[in-house]
C-alpha cells in the first residue's frame, strides 16, 4: 500500500502568517504539521508517498527531502492550490483497484492511521469515514472510498454522511489549522501535554508548576526554569534572557531571543523572533514582526526592530545573483542592440496597426525592484519574449532586477513577495498576458521543482521552441 498526502492549502485562512508558513509547514510544538503526519504514516508500514503540494512546493520539498529522515520514499506531485482531489486522482493515472491511503497532512491530529488502515481493511466494500474530535478526520481509503474522495477536498464539506457509510470514531484532538484560535491551541494542547500518545520531543524540565513541566530542546539557555510559573516548550538553540517572566502555558520556537525584563504569557513565539526587552505578550502569536492578538484575531506588522523581528541574518536587499562577467556581456548586448531600437518600435507599430489591435507599441510592466521599490519597465509588444524585453536589461545592469527570477505578475503565490524578481522567467519566456492565472502559477512551480543546474539553459532553449512553434 502507498500513501497519497495532501499538503496544498493555501492557507489564506491565516493570512498574513501563511507569507511565511504553509499550513504544511506551520511550526508545532518546534515540529512542522507534516511531519506528524509522516511519523504517523511510517508506524502504518506504509513507506511510498505521493506528496501533492502547491504554492510552497520549493520549501516543502527542501524541509522533507526524498523522507531518508523517516525510512520514506517521497514522491512530489504539483498541483493548483486546494485543488479538486478528483482531478489530482485522474492526473496521478493510479489504478482503481489498487488500495490507496489518501490523508492531509495540512492539518493536526493525535497519531490514528494504523488504526484507521486495520479497521477499513475489516470493511473493504465499505467507504469508512473517519471522525475525530467530531470532525473530519482528514483521510480516507480506496477503493471504497473512490466516490466520497470529494470529502477530502480543502474546506471539508461541513456535512458527513451517517447513513450509506461505516464512521469510524477515533479518540483524540484534531485541529483544522483553519484560524488563530485553531492554530494556537494545538501548539498549547501539545505543551501542555494533553495529546494521546503524543508528547513533546525536548528534554524535561521541572516548573514551580507542581502538575506541569518545560521541554527544552538542545543549546537553549533558559536561565532557573523551576522558578518560572508557567510551562511549556522552549525550542532548541533559544535564549531567554534575566529576569523574563514565563506565565501559563508558551511556546517558543527555536533560534529566538526574548529579552531581558520581558513577559511572555499564554502566547505563541515562532521560530526564529526577537522579543524586545520589557515587552509584555499576553494572548497572542509572534512571528519575526507579525503580532496576532488572539482575542480579537487582530494583526499588527511592527517595523521597530528594539519591539519585536527576525532574529535571524538576512541576506542584504541589494546583493543581486547576476554576475559581474554575467553583467558585462548584457551591457555589450544592450549597447550593440540601440541601432535595432527605431525599427523593433517601427515593427511594432506597424504590427498592432495591421492587426487592428487597441495596444500600444510598448507595454509597461510593474515591478517592485529587489530593493522594494515599485518602478515601470518597458518593452515592445511584439513577439519573441527576449527580443521585447531588451530594455529591461539595464535594470539588470543598475541591480534593480536580476536576470533571471520571478515575474511581476507572480506575486499572487504565497511567499513570492520574498523572491527576487528578474526579467528572464518561465512566466516572461514561455506565456503570454492571455494565460490564465493558474498557468501561470504551475509554471512557476515546475521551475522552482527543477534541480538542474543547466535549467536556465533549457528555459532559453524552450522559448527559442516556443517562438519558433508559434510562427509556424
Amino acid at each position: 500500500m502507498q500513501a497519497i498526502i495532501f499538503a496544498n492549502r493555501s492557507g489564506n485562512e491565516l493570512a498574513p502568517l501563511n507569507s511565511h508558513y504553509c499550513p504544511a509547514l506551520l511550526p508545532i510544538g518546534n515540529k512542522a504539521v507534516i511531519e506528524y503526519t509522516l511519523e504517523d504514516i511510517i508506524k502504518s508500514g506504509i513507506t511510498k508517498i505521493k506528496l501533492v503540494v502547491s504554492s510552497q512546493a520549493t520549501e516543502i520539498e527542501q524541509y522533507l527531502g526524498q523522507g531518508e529522515r523517516w525510512g520514506l520514499e517521497i514522491d512530489y506531485f504539483l498541483s493548483k492550490p486546494e485543488e479538486e482531489t478528483g482531478l489530482i486522482l485522474k492526473r496521478l493515472a493510479l489504478s482503481c483497484d489498487e488500495s490507496l491511503l489518501l490523508v492531509r497532512g495540512d492539518i493536526f491530529r493525535s497519531p490514528c492511521i494504523s488504526q484507521f488502515i486495520d479497521f477499513s481493511m475489516d470493511f473493504s466494500n465499505d467507504f469508512v469515514q473517519a471522525k475525530m474530535d467530531n470532525q473530519n478526520a482528514g483521510m480516507m481509503l480506496l477503493p471504497a472510498a473512490l466516490p466520497y474522495i470529494a470529502d477530502i477536498d480543502w474546506p471539508f464539506s461541513p456535512h458527513f454522511d451517517s447513513t450509506s457509510v461505516v464512521t469510524l470514531v477515533l479518540h483524540g484532538r484534531c485541529f483544522m489549522l483553519d484560524s488563530f484560535r485553531s492554530y494556537m491551541d494545538a501548539n498549547l494542547s501539545l505543551a501542555t501535554n494533553v495529546l494521546p500518545s503524543l508528547s513533546p520531543s525536548e528534554r524535561s524540565y521541572i516548573s514551580a508548576n507542581p502538575q506541569q513541566d518545560f521541554y527544552v530542546g538542545a543549546k537553549a539557555h533558559t536561565g532557573l526554569l523551576n522558578e518560572q510559573n508557567g510551562w511549556g516548550i522552549i525550542g532548541k538553540n533559544s535564549r531567554i534572557e534575566d529576569k523574563v517572566q514565563l506565565n501559563e502555558c508558551i511556546v517558543i520556537g527555536s533560534n529566538c531571543l526574548i529579552d531581558k525584563e520581558s513577559v511572555i504569557e499564554n502566547s505563541l513565539i515562532l521560530p526564529n523572533t526577537y522579543v524586545g526587552e520589557r515587552l509584555e505578550v499576553k494572548n497572542s502569536i509572534l512571528c519575526k514582526n507579525l503580532l496576532i492578538n488572539l482575542q480579537n484575531s487582530g494583526v499588527i506588522l511592527i517595523n521597530d526592530q528594539a519591539l519585536i523581528g527576525a532574529n535571524e541574518s538576512l541576506a542584504k536587499p541589494d546583493e543581486n545573483k547576476t554576475s559581474s562577467i554575467t553583467k558585462g556581456l548584457l551591457f555589450i548586448l544592450l549597447v550593440s542592440s540601440l541601432p535595432l531600437w527605431p525599427f523593433l518600435t517601427l515593427y511594432s507599430s506597424m504590427r498592432n496597426a495591421l492587426m487592428k489591435q487597441a495596444e500600444h507599441s510598448t507595454i509597461s510592466d510593474t515591478f517592485i525592484d529587489n530593493l522594494g521599490q515599485t518602478f515601470q519597465a518597458w518593452r515592445w509588444n511584439i513577439p519573441g519574449a527576449i527580443t521585447a524585453r531588451l530594455p529591461q536589461l539595464y535594470h539588470v545592469l543598475t541591480g534593480r532586477l536580476d536576470l533571471f527570477g520571478d515575474s511581476p505578475e507572480a506575486r499572487y503565490a504565497t511567499g513570492k513577495e520574498l523572491r527576487r524578481l528578474g526579467v528572464l522567467g518561465p512566466v516572461q519566456l514561455l506565456l503570454d498576458n492571455t494565460a490564465p492565472e493558474e498557468e501561470r502559477q504551475l509554471l512557476e512551480l515546475e521551475f522552482d521543482a527543477d534541480l538542474r543546474a543547466t535549467k536556465y539553459l533549457h528555459l532559453l532553449w524552450r522559448a527559442f521552441e516556443y517562438r519558433y512553434n508559434s510562427r509556424f
